[in-house]
């Protein structure tokens, strides 16, 4: 008697069911990829704001050590040295990058640096230029600022992070003129005190892009005033950036949220920033 061999159902798969598989995982990586990059991104912008969290921590140490005074920009010392406002806070948080000669702080690498930056450049993150006075800076007098300037700490902000520069460095601040906040281009003046269009986000100017040409001499003429000295929105889609408040909490506010008159101008202070 013959025996009949048979063929499992098992043996293979067909030309079409394979078409078929692939598709479901070309679909489902097309859906999952962007997934994982938002969430690659949150996970940057949570550490920049871990940063200013430890930031924060740094100046309001300060404060308790140093009658609740808020520490200089800048100023040279008995010797001629330069001590920066990194210097003051550096040493309660004892992270970030040295000076080989000096021990002074650079102001960059740890939680001085922004992961979404494209350079660990020197003055990611800006104080307020006129809560931290500028000891070398123009105008005047320049005094030490205490806290108690502050009529809402909850509301002002004192650290933000900043555009890169075109040198080897940026600024030590962000800038607090009130031109710099209502004037949106174009010769007229805004009247709700935001600054909605910064022009750190045009291509040609932004330090951030890869098409900008990071030449070794800053161009201060055309870039003194612009993305090195005021809000960088280098998250979410270069919407939002982030910030630290008097009272120590951070947050992240999307352009044209934040509002020269409720977040950056304090009267008191102001007349000493040399806001020419």
């Amino acid at each position: 008697m013959k025996s009949t061999k048979r063929t499992s159902p098992c043996s293979g798969f067909t030309l079409i069911e394979l078409l078929v598989v692939i598709a479901i995982i070309a679909i489902l990586a097309a859906i999952l990829f962007p997934v994982f990059a938002q969430a690659r991104e949150k996970a940057r912008q949570i550490t920049c704001i871990n940063n200013l969290k430890q930031i924060g921590l740094g100046v309001l140490q300060y404060q308790q050590d140093y009658d609740e005074a808020f520490p200089m920009l800048h100023y040279n010392d008995n010797l001629g040295n330069e001590v920066r406002w990194y210097d003051a806070v550096g040493p309660y948080i004892a992270n970030g990058d040295k000076f080989a000669s000096d021990g002074r702080y650079t102001g960059a690498g740890g939680i001085w640096t922004c992961p979404n930056a494209r350079i660990p450049q020197p003055g990611l993150y800006g104080a307020n230029y006129d809560l931290f006075q500028d000891g070398l800076g123009y105008g005047g007098p320049h005094k030490v600022i205490p806290i108690s300037y502050l009529d809402a700490p909850a509301d002002t902000i004192t650290v933000v992070e900043k555009g890169l520069q075109d040198g080897n460095s940026a600024w030590l601040q962000f800038q607090t003129w009130e031109g710099m906040w209502t004037f949106s281009g174009g010769g007229n003046a805004s009247n709700n005190y935001t600054y909605p269009d910064h022009r750190d986000i045009l291509p040609a100017e932004d330090m951030d892009s890869p098409q900008a040409n990071m030449s070794v001499t800053p161009n201060w003429g055309a870039d003194w005033n612009s993305f090195s000295m005021m809000p960088r929105y280098r998250h979410a889609g270069n919407s939002m950036t982030n910030v630290l408040f008097g009272d120590g909490h951070v947050k992240s506010m999307g352009k044209g949220r934040i509002n020269w008159y409720k977040n950056i101008y304090v009267p008191k202070a102001y007349q000493f920033g040399g806001a020419y």
